[in-house]
């Protein structure tokens, strides 16, 4: 008993060590794009060791040859992207609940769009976009953008959510309405807490599209001073040669909101993503 135990202790062991050697392999790039982003300039090349010599934060500050920060950039992106996520809720969580339970000849042909619209790629729809946004005058407006970003969102939103509320029992409704709530309170009341988990994978996913979008925002925004991270990350990619730590700079502003943002929600996107995967 006691060697079983012994054996059992071993395994489990090697098997926590593997899992913290593969953890580590995974996360250096991600430590090595923060820590070329705090080093002096040129050090990136001169002393590449794993550690800086000192820690500085002038990539961070320093502002382009326009004149702008990193957190103008910063600052507009997430007035995208929250944009974008308001506007996805709003019409994407009633939408999937009435494709969810209202019954009509429609809304097969309404899926179907949807699921088209899914499938569709952005450069698609540019051309039409940019006509109808130049008549309207929201070209170098962060409000085309998030309209755009919405068309994307918004049928991933639907596909997701359609099976929570597909699957929650009719009963919950029907006793709500006994109780005097009409539909409107029905919705607000019991469909929504009760598809907390599968609205918050979606908002989840919503955000990280929209944040990481690029082909909208360069369509849509030739002023700099709206124009967003991505965008600029990719420009840096071509105009600042070897200044790796300023491309790191960025490329960490990028990244680290959305990592902070998985490890805050992921008990509720892994099991969102996990039972809408299996919910019909």
């Amino acid at each position: 008993m006691k060697d079983r135990e012994r054996m059992e202790g071993r395994r489990k062991a090697v098997l926590t060590a593997a899992g913290i050697l593969v953890t580590c392999v995974f996360l250096f790039p991600l430590y090595w794009m923060v820590a070329t982003s705090l080093r002096p300039p040129g050090e990136s090349f001169s002393n590449p060791s794993f550690f800086p010599s000192r820690i500085v934060f002038d990539s961070y500050i320093l502002k382009n040859e326009h004149g702008i920060s990193l957190f103008t950039y910063l600052k507009n992106s997430v007035v995208v992207s929250f944009g974008a996520t308001a506007l996805t809720l709003v019409l994407g969580v009633p939408a999937s609940y009435g494709l969810a339970r209202f019954k009509s000849r429609m809304i097969s042909v309404l899926l179907f769009i949807f699921l088209v619209a899914q499938m569709l790629p952005s450069s698609l729809i540019l051309t039409p976009l940019f006509v109808n946004f130049n008549k309207l005058g929201l070209i170098n407006n962060h409000l085309g953008v998030i309209l755009s970003d919405a068309t994307i969102t918004i049928p991933f939103v639907v596909i997701i959510l359609r099976t929570y509320f597909k699957d929650i029992p009719k009963e919950l409704e029907e006793a709500a309405i006994i109780d005097g709530c009409g539909p409107l309170g029905t919705f607000i009341r019991i469909m929504v807490p009760i598809s907390y988990p599968g609205i918050v994978t979606a908002t989840s996913m919503a955000l990280f599209m929209s944040w990481g979008d690029m082909v909208f925002s360069l369509t849509f925004l030739n002023q700099e001073k709206l124009k967003t991270l991505p965008l600029i990350l990719y420009k840096a990619m071509g105009e600042l040669g070897v200044r790796w730590e300023i491309l790191m700079a960025y490329s960490t502003v990028v990244v680290l909101p959305i990592v902070i943002v998985f490890i805050c929600l992921q008990k509720y996107i892994v099991s969102g993503l996990t039972a809408g995967s299996v919910k019909g």
